[in-house]
């Protein structure tokens, strides 16, 4: 095994969360071989789990590594219990979860201080080998590539329609709406395409609920649920001392925009591009690589917008290392005089500004230093 990250060598668990078919077991797996692994997506081994928590941990010796650690939380005080008892190595306990809600309840009471929590996203665009000199329309239909690692490099279109079927039936509309309790399966099936549809809109509590039949109390409650088990983000408004008119309700972003076009029912990426969702998840895109170049590094971030309610908007504020940096998505070519507002409103204490398009090469805008022109994967925060 590889020496660990500085920021894992003080803790004996390692949990590593994200949503299904990311590659968490898989990576885990690579990463530390001779280890006994115990999957608890099959159910026999989750029913002895399940019968008697404390004889199957007395059965487990450190290094070993616990699949989808949600379905059985009762093991997480034994965990602590072994833990506590040991002076163990780094990572000699690794977990994975899928469900971020249920999950992070039982290790806040049970491992706190002991374990240390990773979020792994789907393949960041440097995996996809996404090819530097690539035309508008192929970077296009290479970011729009899903980020699930089993369907890599993989372009044809019946087989990746049958995976994300699959995906979409067993994962989101089977388990997580049996995890969370989902009485309504039809009206949560149509909230999540509903949802998709939306990708880098401010949501609309009443017209999302109306449009997928459920009260707008419902539809707050699954999307944080959904945003929990790591399907979508919902990015905050920045707000500042002298900003008071700044909106208040969130933008919905899955965090996957190949599964969003998908689910929106968006089969063809040169379609997809030119249609009136195509700028949508080219900034869900956006997002989504910013997530992954931080979360993958261990390091943290927090993302923002800036909108006012005269117009006046930056897509994206990233606050890192107490630094903020402006991101402003624009899929074509950016014309100056539509780049001007962003002089006005840029505060003085954020970072050279970057302004991300798929038809240029990294060069500075020319309005002024404070904004540079780049490629999706070109990104830089430093």
């Amino acid at each position: 095994m590889r020496e660990p990250a500085p920021q894992l060598r003080l803790f004996p668990v390692w949990l590593l969360l994200g949503a299904r078919q990311v590659g968490k077991s898989s990576l885990l797996q690579r990463c530390a071989a001779n280890r006994r692994y115990i999957n608890l997506d099959d159910f026999t081994t989750r029913e002895r789990v399940n019968r008697d928590p404390a004889l199957f941990m007395r059965e487990l010796e450190p290094p070993f590594t616990i699949d989808e650690i949600q379905y059985a939380p009762q093991l997480l005080p034994f965990i602590k219990q072994r833990v506590d008892g040991h002076s163990l190595p780094p990572g000699s306990i690794q977990l994975t979860g899928s469900q971020n809600f249920r999950v992070m309840a039982g290790v806040s009471e049970s491992l706190a201080g002991r374990v240390a929590i990773l979020n792994l996203h789907g393949l960041s665009n440097e995996e996809k080998t996404l090819a530097s000199r690539a035309s508008p329309d192929e970077r296009f239909a290479a970011l729009l590539e899903t980020g699930f690692p089993r369907l890599r490099g993989n372009h044809d279109a019946a087989v990746r329609d049958l995976y994300l079927s699959s995906y979409v039936q067993t994962y989101i509309e089977r388990d997580i709406r049996e995890l969370l309790r989902v009485e309504k399966r039809r009206e949560f099936e149509t909230f999540v395409r509903l949802c998709a549809l939306r990708t880098g809109q401010v949501v609309n509590y009443q017209d999302l609920a109306r449009d997928a039949n459920v009260a707008p109390a419902t539809a707050k409650e699954w999307l944080s649920l959904l945003e929990d088990c790591f399907l979508l983000k919902l990015v905050q408004p920045w707000f500042s001392n002298h900003a008071k008119r700044l909106v208040k309700s969130p933008k919905l972003y899955f965090l996957d925009a190949g599964l969003a076009a998908w689910l929106a029912g968006w089969r063809s990426p040169n379609s997809t591009r030119l249609g009136p969702m195509g700028g949508a998840l080219f900034e869900t895109e956006v997002l989504s690589s910013m997530l992954k170049r931080f979360s993958h590094r261990a390091l943290e971030a927090s993302v923002h917008f800036w909108r006012t309610r005269d117009g006046q908007e930056i897509d994206f504020l990233l606050s890192t290392g107490g630094s903020v940096f402006p991101v402003e998505v624009k899929m074509g070519s950016p014309r100056h005089e539509r780049l001007a507002p962003l002089e006005r409103i840029a505060e003085a204490n954020w970072k050279q500004g970057q302004v991300v398009s798929l038809t240029a090469e990294d060069q500075p805008v020319s309005l002024s230093d404070a904004w540079r022109l780049c490629l999706p994967e070109s990104l830089a925060f430093t």
